[in-house]
């Protein structure tokens, strides 16, 4: 007799637990070139949660050139819920972006990731690709 209620609680306890999990977004990696747009898992409060990368503004040194800064590379993002929309940037090695439409997940730039800078002929690449790593909470 008393096994049964033991199971029974249990099995509520495993589904109040994957209940959950569905509150945050999932640890992923993405790869988007310039203008794509990715559709992240819904809520049903939250509708139509989008995130599209918009491009990148390169300021770093060119290959074989003497610099006096460095220079970084930054993507342009726009994370869109329902009729809202948030602009941000992520730049490589800096602090990455959380917002409340992410559910507690922070978006930062692949570590691994680093394309090469521009070259001589001052002529940027017709894109730049992103990888980044989405961590959920």
């Amino acid at each position: 007799m008393r096994t049964l209620p033991c199971i029974l609680a249990i099995a509520a306890a495993g589904l109040l637990s994957a209940c959950a999990t569905q509150d945050h977004l999932p640890d992923a990696q993405y790869t988007l070139s310039e203008r794509q747009t990715l559709t992240l898992p819904p809520m049903p409060i939250d509708g139509r949660l989008t995130l599209t990368y918009e491009g990148a503004d390169d300021s770093r040194c060119p290959d074989n050139a003497r610099c006096i800064w460095a220079g970084q590379l930054a993507y342009r993002f726009t994370l869109r819920t329902n009729n809202t929309a948030q602009a941000f940037w992520l730049v490589q090695g800096k602090p990455g972006y959380t917002s409340p439409g992410l559910r507690g997940a922070r978006i930062e730039i692949d570590p691994s990731f680093v394309p090469p800078p521009r070259g001589m002929a001052e002529a940027k690449p017709a894109s730049y690709p992103v990888v980044f790593n989405m961590y959920g909470s």
